[in-house]
């Protein structure tokens, strides 16, 4: 008998000849779609019909199955013999109280362990009792029999990195390997830090949490207002300036030295313009309020390559010279909105926060934003066109000096803000946390342009990264959760730590870190020093993004450990002779700071909307708190005192590059203020860390060194602030005659 071709629809239709193949060789030539109709016959159809009732008949005796598992367990909570469990007594504070899906922050489930496990009643099956976090439960033994006839999960190693082989082909494994996740989890362990940062955990540790990483932001706004204040000089009116000279020739070439220098080192920290835009419309077009207010916030900076322009005592005069000349440009232009109007009030509004000049300063913040919410649609069009013709080019060009001066205007504007508030202020629980905000938005984000040299585009990736660090590391201190302060605060700093590493190592690219151990102070000078040399010399990129890292460490550190020993009246074992009901009614009996103390454990109870009684909510704080008040995190404060030298180290490099002046003074502040605090609470370290006390000090003696050098950069001949004097007073009161560091490690360091 012989076999008759079928032929595709495609060639049936325009009765050509199929040779039958799946495509056939027409519709692959073609490019067409070879579909072939089968036509069954009675008995095949009939057959198939068969067949699907078999399949429904199926489906409904597991629908029946698991109607009447169902039955069984709605029997089985409807049992009155069910007891309370121990662990229901209290009112529970570690269980979230809000369990419903809309209830939570993120519009996200709620997790299973937050299921109340005093409805679980032994069933009626076999079962195996396990021993649980939060109380009983129990397993079906008929299952766990059953999943220990299957392959259990292998861990290897291969190209480098960890495969799991779970042993799951078909559905009914994926369900069953399910089933005993659940198990598990129901059972009172743990998620892994990744699911639950999906997920709303317990409400009393969420919101220690939280309270937690607002002092991290607080400690970052205390530091950077530290910062600032160090270079705020006492009103002199007798010092002796130099006398402008105002001829054109001469100003003409003092502003291009002014700008050269600006551009030889602070602009690629700050990038604040676009170098080829700025020279274009305001340098090459002749006299402009943009370069005269330019120069003037140049003559404000602190850098070596502008004192070598101009000596630091006419720094002032110039600075005024600019000021007034771009300030009486501005006054014929003041009504038109452009480019060169809005860079004129950018740089207006940093001179005058500078000398100190804060309410004029807000005024020209005012009218620079007033601009720029003018300009941004056209310049927003702009920035996303892809046409390469040169006024296209010329615009986008424009776009990104817009966009960069606009996100210079808002970080100097918030460092403003932190600098005019006073510290004390930054307690307040309603204080918002402007830099903290700062950092973990979208402000700093650079867009390169094609006609950016080398060091700008490197500048550029490197801030990008820098950012990517600081939301990376408040992303990881969600990702702890724990029943005590103590173990809290560890969890906290293993997340931390991980993601900094992580950045460090696995985002960061070769040539922007540092091949020296990361966190390890004790590599010797002469090594130190050398590998900076070799793998900076091209640029200082590698030093400050691990600097960044180690500023993100140094600031944890600080939030956790407290800023001076408690004083025997204040330490929280007294919690329940002051506590009285959560009410203070003879304020004489009771200081301020426990009175201060139950203001913030009642605000913390009405956040979690406890609904216990007085004493189940003491009881519940006391357990949480437990004996941390004396009990310190070593590896935390050790990872801490590394950081902190090794800031030291690098800045003390950058200060001896003589190319640049990329030295930041709220690096050197975050160091001082920590290795400041160990000192001060030296009693509560173990015996590794107060063997280190003598090295310690003796940083904190390279960190004075070094704010007396910078404060000579100031204008006024290096007057020193009250600050300063402060600082050197609490440096006085911790270090004793005999204290010297025998340090093997750094004899010169």
């Amino acid at each position: 008998m012989t076999y008759k071709k079928k032929t595709c629809e495609e060639c049936r239709n325009q009765k050509r000849k199929c040779n039958g193949q799946s495509p056939c060789e027409r519709c692959y030539k073609l490019s067409l779609h070879c579909a072939y109709i089968v036509n069954y016959s009675p008995t095949d159809e009939e057959f198939i019909e068969l067949a699907k009732q078999g399949k429904l008949l199926e489906e409904v005796e597991s629908l029946k199955d698991e109607l009447a598992h169902m039955e069984a367990t709605m029997s089985n909570l409807r049992d009155p013999n069910i007891g309370n469990s121990p662990a229901q007594t209290l009112p529970s504070l570690i269980e979230d109280s809000d369990r419903s899906v809309s209830s939570t922050d993120d519009g996200c489930i709620s997790p299973l362990t937050e299921t109340d496990i005093s409805y679980s009643k032994h069933p009626n099956k076999r079962t195996k009792r396990l021993i649980s976090f939060g109380g009983d439960s129990y397993v079906d033994v008929s299952k766990c029999n059953e999943a220990k006839g299957r392959p259990s999960w292998t861990l290897t190693v291969k190209n480098g990195g960890f495969c799991i082989d779970t042993h799951v082909n078909t559905y009914s494994d994926l369900y069953n390997n399910l089933y005993r996740v659940l198990q598990v989890v129901n059972s009172g362990s743990r998620l892994p830090p990744v699911v639950t940062n999906c997920v709303r955990e317990d409400t009393l540790v969420g919101a220690l949490n939280e309270m937690f990483r607002k002092k991290y932001g607080k400690v970052h706004c205390k530091n950077v207002a530290r910062s600032i204040q160090i270079f705020i000089t006492p009103s002199i009116p007798d010092v002796d300036t130099m006398v402008v000279v105002r001829s054109p020739e001469n100003i003409k070439l003092t502003t291009s030295k002014l700008i050269q220098a600006y551009l030889r080192c602070q602009h690629l920290q700050q990038l604040a313009i676009h170098v080829p835009t700025f020279f274009r419309l305001f340098i090459d077009a002749g006299s402009s309020s943009a370069v005269m207010a330019f120069c003037a916030t140049v003559c404000t900076l602190r850098c070596k390559h502008i004192v070598s322009c101009l000596p630091s005592v006419s720094l002032v005069e110039y600075g005024k010279f600019y000021f007034e000349r771009a300030r009486d440009a501005l006054s014929d232009m003041f009504d038109q909105c452009n480019l060169e109007t809005f860079t004129t009030y950018v740089f207006l509004a940093v001179y005058t926060s500078a000398v100190g000049q804060i309410e004029d300063s807000k005024l020209y913040t005012e009218m620079a934003e007033r601009v720029a919410t003018i300009l941004k649609p056209s310049y927003s069009t702009a920035y996303n066109t892809k046409s390469k013709s040169l006024i296209h080019l010329q615009k986008k060009s424009e776009a990104i000096h817009f966009k960069r001066l606009l996100n210079y205007l808002h970080r100097v504007e918030t460092f403003v803000e932190i600098s005019e508030a006073q510290i004390a202020a930054l307690n307040s629980g309603e204080t918002r946390l402007p830099f903290c905000t700062l950092v973990h938005s979208n402000e700093g984000e650079w867009q390169a342009a094609d006609d950016d040299s080398v060091q700008e585009k490197w500048f550029i990736k490197m801030h990008s990264y820098i950012l990517l660090l600081q939301r990376a590391v408040h992303k990881a201190s969600r990702c702890a959760y724990s029943s005590d302060i103590y173990h809290l605060v560890g969890l906290i700093g293993h997340q931390v730590e991980m993601a900094i590493f992580h950045w460090y190592t696995k985002v960061l690219p070769r040539e922007f870190r540092l091949s020296l151990p990361l966190f390890d102070s004790n590599v010797g000078c002469e090594k130190f020093y050398a590998t900076l040399e070799r793998e900076c010399a091209h640029s200082a990129v590698p030093a400050l993004t691990t600097l960044a890292a180690y500023e993100e460490w140094v600031v944890f550190c600080q939030s956790y450990l407290p800023k001076r020993l408690p004083q025997p009246e204040n330490e929280w074992k007294l919690l329940k002779t002051c506590w009285d009901g959560g009410e203070v009614k003879d304020e004489s009996r009771v200081n301020k700071k426990w009175i201060k103390r139950i203001e913030k454990l009642l605000e913390l109870r009405r956040r979690i909307n406890f609904e216990g009684s007085d004493q189940e909510y003491l009881a519940t704080i006391e357990a949480v708190i437990g004996s941390s008040e004396y009990h310190v995190q070593k590896r935390i404060v050790m990872l801490g005192i590394h950081a902190s030298f090794n800031t030291v180290r690098l800045a003390r490099y950058l200060r001896s590059r003589s190319g640049d002046c990329y030295f930041d003074m709220r690096i050197l502040i975050n160091a001082w203020q920590l290795l400041l605090t160990i000192s001060k609470v030296q009693i509560m370290m173990p015996p590794e860390i107060i063997e280190l006390i003598p090295r310690v000090h003796k940083y904190l003696r390279m960190c004075l060194a070094i704010v007396y050098d910078e404060v000579k950069l100031q204008p006024y001949q290096g007057q020193v602030s009250d600050y300063v004097r402060m600082m050197e007073e609490e440096f006085r009161s911790q270090t004793v005659k005999d204290d010297d560091c025998d340090c093997v490690s750094c004899p010169y360091a």
